[in-house]
């Protein structure tokens, strides 16, 4: 793959970036541009979390390591959600259940996947594929 500078997020410029992109990471330019270069499927993943401003690794992706990474590269940006519409009072349910969870939070920075909140924090993945908005 063609590396193209105008996709490199950087502590600057994170808060452009959405959650749920796939990206690929590294800490510094060399290692990310090989990386990229590579085009290895391996090194894509999805991004979970940007830290706030006063960190300078930023990132935080799916890839089973408990860390954060300096540099990004957007490979592509998330779906749209059906799940922006939600807000405070709403009743969703899991599919194919009876049981009902009253929306009692959201996150409406959405600067980490799981804004929803039911009970618990729910992924957006675990939201999209498994429950479902009860209409009055």
């Amino acid at each position: 793959m063609e590396f193209d500078k105008s996709r490199v997020y950087t502590s600057v410029n994170a808060e452009e970036l959405k959650i749920g992109s796939k990206v690929i990471i590294a800490d510094s330019l060399g290692l990310l541009k090989r990386l990229v270069e590579l085009g290895d499927k391996a090194n894509i993943h999805k991004l979970i979390k940007i830290i706030d401003c006063n960190a300078q690794h930023r990132f935080k992706v799916d890839n089973g390591y408990n860390c954060e990474y300096a540099l990004c590269y957007l490979i592509e940006e998330p779906a749209g959600l059906k799940w922006t519409d939600l807000k405070v009072g709403d009743v969703i349910k899991r599919c194919n259940t009876s049981i009902e969870y009253l929306v009692t939070a959201i996150d409406k920075d959405k600067k980490e996947e799981r804004h929803i909140y039911a009970g618990s924090w729910i992924d957006d993945g675990i939201l999209e594929n498994y429950y479902e908005k009860v209409e009055e």
